[in-house]
């Protein structure tokens, strides 16, 4: 059941946990964190994700691990410990295939998959609704048409998936491409009636209405700073990718910066929204926004003092073998946070936030 936790709470520790996921391709490292994610969505999830749920996910982080590792392997040829040498005159491909390149591409694989989890744990926990609130007001408009989007595309899928099925009861047959017609069309008008049936809903709700009016010149105001906020900010990247000892891209960075965030602010102000529910923050939340900060500022801290600590680099002249020290991977075990107050609160999971 989503809303065990404070939205600001989890999405602290959500980044927390992407920190040292960012910092490191070292694979033990990514290992320690899939196995607390994993934990993680199954105490979340109080064990409800079946195997054929999880499946798809499982050939998909499959699929990751093993193109990363076959490309790696076919177009860099760099290590001490070859498996097979091709021909050199075959373009791309030819050449020694090394370890190093396969483990470093099991690494990369690790990595994407460590990523993906994390999202997915942090879906598991966070509704649509509740990031929507923590999205700034100015914004709150491209959220909700993102978040539609977003949920447009599954119930797409689940309609097609309908519609198949049905087709296939009344006998049609899907051989060729052109048999796929019957499909096609009823998608086609289904999408369409779901849109007009969306727009209506929102537009009865008076979606779109929650802006306090400008006037012409603070309208013209607002657009003109916009514009060069946006036109400083260019420039100064820009001078500082040409110039870096010069003092004035630092300078144009700094106000064009300052000045967005000063439009943002007072286009925010003019954004009117009404919460019908509270989020109480409770010390599950506490301990849990101190976990993330722990964990993400702990593993900034350790790769500014001891950079090694995070590195692997399987080619020379490091060695392909990863190290695994214990200060950093005793840190990684914080993502184990959700899951053992999941667990602590067992007898009251059936409560949310309001």
């Amino acid at each position: 059941m989503k809303g065990r936790f404070h939205p600001w709470a989890w999405l602290i520790w959500t980044l927390g946990v992407l920190t040292p996921a960012l910092l490191t391709r070292n694979p033990l490292y990514h290992a320690v964190l899939i196995a607390a994610l994993a934990l993680d969505v199954w105490a979340l999830t109080a064990g409800r994700q079946q195997w054929t749920e999880g499946q798809p996910l499982l050939s998909l982080w499959g699929w990751l691990v093993g193109v990363t590792v076959a490309l790696n392997v076919m177009m860099v040829h760099q290590g001490r410990y070859v498996l097979i040498t091709l021909p050199r005159e075959w373009p791309l491909i030819g050449g020694p295939w090394t370890l190093e390149a396969a483990l470093f591409g099991i690494a990369t694989g690790l990595s994407l998959v460590t990523l993906l989890l994390v999202f997915v744990v942090f879906n598991t926990e966070m509704s649509s609704a509740q990031w929507l609130r923590l999205v700034p007001g100015f914004l709150y408009t491209a959220g909700v048409v993102t978040s539609i989007g977003i949920a447009f595309v599954p119930a797409t899928w689940q309609a097609a998936r309908d519609i198949y099925d049905a087709q296939r009861l009344r006998g049609h047959r899907f051989r060729r491409w052109t048999d796929y017609a019957p499909l096609i069309t009823p998608l086609l008008v289904d999408s369409l009636e779901r849109a007009v049936q969306l727009a209506e809903a929102m537009a009865s709700r008076g979606f779109g209405a929650h802006l306090r009016p400008w006037s012409w010149a603070q309208r013209i105001a607002f657009q003109v700073g916009l514009w060069l906020s946006l036109s400083a900010i260019l420039i100064g990247a820009f001078v500082r990718a040409y110039w870096p000892q010069a003092v004035v891209g630092n300078v144009l960075l700094v106000l064009g910066g300052t000045a967005l965030m000063v439009l943002f602010y007072l286009q925010n102000r003019r954004v009117q929204r009404v919460r019908y529910r509270r989020w109480y923050w409770r010390w599950q939340d506490t301990l849990l926004f101190l976990s993330g900060i722990v964990l993400g500022g702990g593993s900034v801290l350790t790769r500014l003092l001891d950079p090694r600590a995070w590195l692997y680099y399987p080619y020379p002249p490091y060695s392909p073998w990863p190290d695994f020290q214990w200060w950093p991977g005793g840190l990684l075990l914080l993502a184990l946070v959700p899951a053992w107050l999941v667990a602590r609160s067992a007898p009251l999971s059936g409560e949310a936030n309001p």
